[in-house]
């Protein structure tokens, strides 16, 4: 199947994204600021030349139109989400970091290097900076800035990780088994392209697109793993990555059907960007590619080697590149966290039974197997990962749980080819039977006119509307529980933020208090927004993001002498009527304490 203009587009918009990251990571290590219109004019060139690149065999206008509206209807999903703010979603310490981070490369236009930011930083002097790179390059090139630009780049990356999900299952499901060979066999002559005319005619859509859309509706059924890893628990980095370790999946499958060079330089891109955005993905894609490249038949070994090599090359290259100065990164393997386990009521039964036998039927089929290998090497480094973790004494196995979260997309498509087969077998019964009907009308007597049943050419209409009536079916179970999926409020928020600004700029930072709402909101600012250090006796009590602590020190003489107020009218009464308000930013504002007031010289600076 040579590739459609559906795959160019996006494969292009991948390679924008590398380019982009790429580029300004470079040029940060070479020692300069990032130029941020600079590195917009390389990602574009970057996306240009592998649109060249990609020479498209095929118009497939279908797929193509399916493709840009399974983008579009995620994305406006994805909107809706989070409307009208736009801000993301998620709460819990690991929101804050990230946008630390952002917020660090905003105002330097430089990666933190120096050791001595590391109690200012944490962990996120040594992170891989992909997203964040992301949101500060596309802030400033829509001039809204890092903090809002983050979730718009955010759920971009989801909307274009189901296309691709979407463009994967219609190359797996277009590949014909010798099971399907020989039930077509038994069936009546159809119009070519149709998948043994499985519920299609011309004028419809091809069953082979309506299993494919059903592929990505069933992304989103266990949604623990899909959708809240980033509505909830804030694994921003890791949400992105995916879109290019799925990336990386689409390459593998371009080239398992035809080896190219076009295909093996797409995975060399997307495991770059796999790896600058969170790492962990790529171990089983290049394990992946590895055992599709030894099973591949007729292809000398030099041949094997090379594309190997070319494929995985661009990543090692990054790998080494930020691993240099960073060895005490890597300790991060045996860290610990919150992850939701895996269970039967987070995935539902009936994925679980549609992926099994998926599973099963790809395994069978040597044209499908990259199901099986993807899902082998995910198994593998999981069972890596949990050693590791029990080595270091982890409470829990926290990357090893997080391998599930890329388990959902093999297994999705493996449950899309069941639902194929299951669409096939209906069909065959169907149009078997109407054939047999046909076959048995009385020879003697009068010449009846040729009935609908008795055409070969044409399947009878229940047929027609089996795939249509599978792939609903899938459609209303998955979308009743995304429309019953909440709509969280976001921790963070514009006036919040435009108050922590103000406040950083005319006032000591450290000398702050928060009379906020929410722990998290706290948190944030004190952090990411104020910029003061994480590794300090105010930053590690938990009293101090309280919210009922703070009210409480608000009203106690002598406490810090300025705050934040997210919603200065949600105060109480008493503490309403004993401050000044500075400056007003909405319902927040930055306050000052009416009478004494303390604040120690260690907290008057900031990062």
């Amino acid at each position: 199947m040579p590739v459609t203009v559906g795959e160019r587009i996006a494969a292009s918009i991948v390679a924008f994204l590398v380019a982009a990251m790429s580029v300004a990571y470079a040029i940060d290590r070479a020692g300069f600021a990032i130029p941020p219109f600079v590195v917009l004019a390389a990602a574009v060139t970057g996306a240009v030349l592998l649109w060249v690149g990609l020479r498209a065999g095929s118009s497939a206008r279908r797929e193509t139109v399916a493709f840009v509206a399974i983008v579009a209807a995620t994305l406006a999903y994805l909107v809706w989400l989070a409307s009208p703010s736009l801000l993301p979603l998620g709460s819990g310490p690991d929101l804050t970091h990230h946008l630390m981070l952002v917020d660090y490369v905003e105002r330097h236009w430089r990666l933190p290097h120096d050791p001595a930011l590391g109690p200012v930083m944490g962990e996120m002097i040594h992170y891989t900076p992909g997203f964040h790179l992301l949101a500060v390059l596309a802030g400033a090139w829509t001039r809204t800035g890092g903090f809002h630009a983050a979730y718009p780049v955010l759920a971009l990356t989801v909307a274009l990780k189901a296309g691709f999900v979407f463009l994967i299952a219609m190359r797996m499901l277009s590949r014909s088994t010798t099971a399907t060979r020989r039930a077509l066999a038994s069936l009546p002559s159809r119009a070519p392209g149709n998948l043994g005319g499985l519920g299609g005619t011309d004028s419809s859509p091809r069953p082979q697109t309506l299993f494919a859309v059903a592929a990505v509706l069933m992304l989103f059924a266990p949604r623990e793993y899909s959708l809240r890893s980033f509505t909830d628990h804030s694994f921003l980095a890791q949400v992105v990555s995916e879109l290019f370790a799925v990336a990386m999946w689409w390459a593998l499958v371009v080239w398992d059907e035809r080896p190219s060079r076009a295909a093996t330089i797409a995975f060399g891109i997307a495991g770059v960007g796999a790896f600058l955005t969170w790492p962990v993905w790529i171990g089983p894609l290049i394990l992946a590619l590895a055992m599709t490249i030894a099973v591949r038949e007729g292809m000398p070994r030099r041949e094997r080697l090379f594309s190997l090599a070319a494929a995985v090359a661009p990543s090692a290259i990054a790998a080494a590149v930020h691993a240099a100065g960073r060895a005490r990164a890597a300790a991060i393997v045996g860290s610990g966290g919150f992850v939701v386990w895996p269970s039967t009521a987070i995935f539902s039964w009936w994925f679980l039974i549609l992926a099994s036998a998926g599973l099963c039927i790809a395994a069978m089929n040597g044209r499908t197997r990259s199901i099986v290998w993807l899902v082998a090497s995910i198994a593998l480094q999981a069972g890596v990962l949990v050693v590791m973790a029990k080595r270091s004494g982890a409470d829990r196995p926290y990357l090893a749980l997080k391998m599930v979260y890329l388990l959902i997309y093999p297994l999705s498509v493996g449950a899309a080819l069941t639902l194929t087969y299951v669409g096939l077998a209906f069909h065959a019964r169907l149009d078997g039977g109407a054939k047999r009907a046909a076959l048995q009308q009385p020879s003697d007597g009068p010449t009846r006119p040729p009935s609908r049943l008795s055409r070969p050419s044409s399947p009878s209409r229940p047929s027609r509307l089996s795939s249509p009536a599978i792939v609903t079916l899938v459609a209303l179970i998955v979308s009743r529980g995304l429309i019953k999926e909440p709509r969280h409020q976001p921790v963070v928020s514009t006036p919040m933020y435009l108050a922590g600004r103000w406040a950083r700029a005319n006032l000591p930072p450290g000398c702050i208090d928060y009379l906020v709402q929410d722990d998290d909101s706290a948190y944030w600012l004190h952090l990411a927004v104020l910029g003061n250090a994480r590794q300090t006796n105010r930053a590690g009590d938990p009293r101090t993001f309280e919210p009922k602590e703070a009210l409480i020190r608000w009203i106690q003489p002598e406490g810090l002498p300025f705050a934040i107020v997210d919603d200065i009218n949600a105060l109480p009464k008493d503490i309403r009527t004993s401050l000044d308000v500075m400056q007003r930013f909405g319902p927040a504002a930055v306050v000052r304490r009416r009478g004494r007031s303390v604040c120690p010289v260690e907290n008057r600076g900031a990062r």
